[in-house]
């Protein structure tokens, strides 16, 4: 997600073209091979444990090297070693900014500078998002109304991540008056904590996520191709459902909702937050019911 944000300001700034940063984040595709692969590369899991782990993790709400510890496939040395070998993402976007020939080394601490007195970042908000972290990013987009929200968009982005494509990362969220009425599917999860939860498009971003992971090409958003971004929502709401019942918190998921919202939402509290999944956008939003 470093890559995209620092990206993006790179574009703005006029300091890169777009069709450069596009050259630089294929180059990141190539560097930042799957965890679970260099695990089965150094001898270290099978195939077939590999895959079991990433059958688990689309289930779980845990990252790969976690699952592969507790499942006794992996030690906790064993998995700081494998993720000096994926690659820190700050690490390697800088680097191959520098191998282009994009900026040098000696413009990096100037630039981020301007990035921190553009944003308006303290230092150790810039660390956060050099990170790559999603937990540590999140809220560094989110008006402090909506800071109760980032357990939920979190789980969301991961979800992406894991289950439709790595190259995403968010905009900064707002406040806005209500959910999304078009193009949209939404589910609320009914409790004393209950919320509504909606996928809804931006600019294409929302189709491709139906045709990725619905396993089909879609021509358009309609009810059978809304019905993949229900089940994406279903899968996000369940993990997160499941986390508050382990906290003794109890959710009820309600089945989702197409180009409308039956409960009534709280006022103030809804938040839109932008997600881009390789350049298109969707957007996610959350807020409290009654």
């Amino acid at each position: 997600m470093v890559e995209h944000i620092l990206g993006n300001y790179l574009v703005e700034t006029g300091k890169i073209t777009k069709d450069q940063l596009s050259r630089i984040l294929a180059k990141q595709d190539a560097v930042r091979v799957k965890l679970g692969l260099i695990a089965v590369n150094e001898g270290l899991l099978t195939i077939e444990q590999a895959d079991e782990v990433n059958r688990l993790q689309a289930m779980m709400d845990q990252r790969f090297g976690d699952i592969a510890v507790s499942k006794g496939y992996l030690t906790e040395e064993q998995i700081d070693k494998l993720l000096k070998q994926q690659g820190n993402a700050y690490l390697i976007f800088v680097q191959a900014l520098v191998d282009e020939q994009l900026i040098t080394m000696e413009e990096i601490d100037l630039l981020l500078s301007d990035f921190k007195r553009r944003y308006g970042y303290s230092n150790s908000e810039l660390e956060d998002i050099k990170s790559d972290n999603v937990d540590r990013i999140i809220p560094l987009l989110l008006p402090d109304e909506a800071k109760k929200y980032q357990d939920i968009i979190g789980m969301a982005v991961r979800t992406l991540i894991r289950l439709v494509n790595r190259n995403i990362y968010l905009g900064r969220g707002v406040m806005v008056d209500e959910i999304p009425r078009d193009d949209m599917v939404s589910q609320a999860l009914v409790g004393k904590e209950g919320i509504v939860t909606c996928f809804s498009e931006r600019d294409g971003a929302l189709l491709s996520v139906c045709c990725s992971f619905g396993q089909e090409e879609f021509d358009c958003l309609d009810s059978d191709s809304l019905d993949a971004a229900g089940e994406l929502l279903n899968c996000i709401n369940g993990l997160y459902a499941s986390e508050l019942s382990r906290q003794g918190v109890s959710l009820e998921l309600m089945p989702p909702e197409y180009n409308g919202v039956k409960e009534q939402v709280r006022d103030g509290s809804v938040c839109k937050i932008p997600i881009f999944v390789r350049g298109q956008g969707l957007y996610f939003t959350v807020a409290e019911i009654m």
